[in-house]
Parts: structure tokens; C-alpha cells; sequence
């Protein structure tokens, strides 16, 4: 194995932060998605390798953080159960060791039966977004056909709200042209439902184009206004008493430069950020069937430059400006 800084960072870390994808089809087609569902559920031999990389690193562990994202984590349970259990099973013979895990899911299969399993897996952190009342939401937050999701992700979130435990629950709302003069009646639809509840808050953000088919005709905001219009939605959603959520609070630093993050894909590639998923420069390796990773150290060093140079918005966003490098592989 070549020494390098990657090696080094990956291996000495005591904090390791997975981004998973059990699966990278989805149930929805949102208008504004730049993702392609060309993969579907997480190989085998993926599941088996993270489990085999999770056991070679537990010993040496204080913190796991293993996130789910998609397409739509919850069409792939079974993968989510696998590795989790194993995860806490490792937990338990490493008294040094703390698992936490969140998800990243549209909310139509969050049912009270999923939220069982996820619970007691200690899935303790939901971001489920909405895009408007539903008459507003169900025009870009669809399945296939155009079919609505309003109505099932509200009576999931109701059932979440009447649940004993305790989670966190972040209801990130989208803003455009389109369903700007929306929002306020969003929240004034969310505050008496989830404004007591301090297990639920509202992180209000504007769409972007991501490199989805539809980039061109998306009506996003212009960026001279964008900055006074989330601020002026914030405010009145801390008016009505809704608790507000923060982008990367207490951490300015982007979770794609930290050189202990990766986003597992579900054929089993390493990319760093969770956008942009095809560019070259975001493919930094994989993970075999025995749990190391194959690393390209060109590719990963690049995304955590920004802790080399401090520049602050390198590490708020390493994607910005990130380009193609020669390759050197190293394993792990």
C-alpha cells in the first residue's frame, strides 16, 4: 500500500462518515431531479464489502455516521437493515464506538411500519423535502405520470409528529419563481401542526439547476434576489413559530472535503459529493467484496484542497472548480 495523504487521512481518522445509496431508483420524477436511476438496488457484493470495511475499521473508531440517500433509500429496506445491524452489532463489541445514521427521503414510503424499522435501528435524523400546499407541491414533486405524492408524505409526517421518540425531522421546502408566492401558505399550513414540536424544523432553500434534463427551463431565482427572498421566508416561518434548520450548522466545512467522507454508490463506486454524480472528477474509486477501497489520490485529494488552503468557499463547496486530474490509484 503506498503511503499518501489520502491513505493516511482514510485509515488514522477516528470519524468515518459513509454516504450510502441502497438503491438509485426512484418512485418520483421531480421536475427539477439531475439524477438518471440507471442503477438500481445495491449489489451484494457492495453490501458485503461495507459490512467487511466497517469491520476492519471498528477497532479504531469513536464515530460512524452512515447516511442513506437514492434515487429513494426506503425502496431498498432491506439493504438499509443489513448494514445498520451490522453496524450496531459492531457497536456493541467496540464500547468506543458511536453509530449514528439519518436518511434522505422523499416521504411516501416513510409509513408508520417503516418508521418502526428505522427507529429501531437508530436512524435518528429525516430530511423529507416539500415544494408547496399540495395543489403546488403535486405539480413538481410527482411519480411517474405525473401522479400526486402530497397527500401520502403529509400523513406520514403526522404520524412521525405522534410517535414517543425522539428524531430529528427537517422539512426542507424548495423554492422557485414558480411556487414563491406559495410558501407562505406552506408554512402556514406546517406551524400548527409542527411549530410545538421540537423535534421538526423547516430548512427553506432555493432550487438550482444540478445538470438534470430540465436544467434550462427551471424557473430559479435570480441570484441578485435570492439571498432577501429565503430571508424574508425565514423569517416569517420564525414568525409562525416553526423552528429553523441550518445548512451544515455547526460545521462550515462541506462534507465532500473531509478526506473520511464518501458517497457509496450502489454499483459500488466511491464519488465524493452527491451531485454531479457522472463527472469524472467526482468518481474517485471503489469498494471490493473485501471491504478496501480503491482509491484514485489525484481525484480525492482534490476535493479536500480547501484544508490545505483555507480558502472558505473551497470548503463549503469543493465541487466549485473542480476538474479532472492525472491519476494515481492507491488502495486502502
Amino acid at each position: 500500500m503506498i503511503a499518501t495523504p489520502v491513505a493516511v487521512a482514510c485509515l488514522t481518522s477516528r470519524r468515518l462518515h459513509l454516504i450510502l445509496m441502497p438503491t438509485e431508483a426512484c418512485n418520483f420524477r421531480c421536475v427539477y431531479c439531475y439524477e438518471s436511476f440507471a442503477l438500481k438496488q445495491m449489489k451484494p457484493e457492495v453490501v458485503t464489502g461495507v459490512k467487511r470495511l466497517l469491520t476492519r475499521r471498528a477497532p479504531g473508531l469513536s464515530s460512524l455516521a452512515l447516511s442513506w440517500f437514492g434515487g429513494e433509500p426506503l425502496l431498498a429496506p432491506s439493504v438499509i437493515e443489513e448494514i445498520l445491524a451490522h453496524a450496531r452489532s459492531l457497536e456493541g463489541g467496540h464500547p468506543g464506538l458511536a453509530v449514528t445514521s439519518d436518511i434522505t427521503t422523499n416521504g411516501y414510503l416513510l409509513s408508520r411500519s417503516m418508521a418502526d424499522r428505522l427507529l429501531a435501528l437508530g436512524v435518528s435524523v429525516y430530511q423529507i423535502s416539500l415544494d408547496g400546499p399540495r395543489e403546488r407541491h403535486d405539480r413538481t414533486r410527482v411519480r411517474p405520470g405525473g401522479l400526486p405524492t402530497f397527500d401520502r408524505i403529509w400523513e406520514n409526517l403526522l404520524a412521525l409528529k405522534a410517535r414517543p421518540e425522539r428524531f430529528r425531522a427537517t422539512l426542507r421546502l424548495h423554492v422557485d419563481r414558480d411556487n414563491l408566492d406559495s410558501i407562505p401558505e406552506l408554512l402556514r399550513i406546517l406551524a400548527p401542526e409542527f411549530s410545538g414540536d421540537d423535534r421538526f424544523d423547516v430548512f427553506i432553500r432555493a432550487i438550482a439547476r444540478l445538470g438534470g434534463p430540465r436544467d434550462a427551463a427551471l424557473p430559479v431565482l435570480a441570484e441578485a434576489d435570492s439571498a432577501a427572498i429565503l430571508a424574508r421566508l425565514r423569517d416569517e416561518a420564525a414568525r409562525l413559530g416553526l423552528r429553523l434548520a441550518q445548512a451544515n450548522a455547526g460545521d462550515p466545512v462541506c462534507y465532500a472535503a473531509h478526506a473520511n467522507s464518501f458517497l457509496v454508490r450502489a454499483d459500488g463506486r466511491l464519488n465524493k459529493c452527491t451531485v454531479a454524480l457522472e463527472l469524472p472528477a467526482n468518481q474517485v474509486g471503489r469498494i471490493r467484496e473485501d471491504g478496501t477501497l480503491e482509491l484514485d489520490r489525484s481525484r480525492t485529494l482534490a476535493w479536500s484542497r480547501g484544508l490545505d488552503s483555507g480558502d472558505a468557499k473551497e470548503l463549503a463547496c469543493p465541487l466549485q472548480g473542480i476538474g479532472s486530474a492525472s491519476r494515481q490509484t492507491v488502495l486502502v
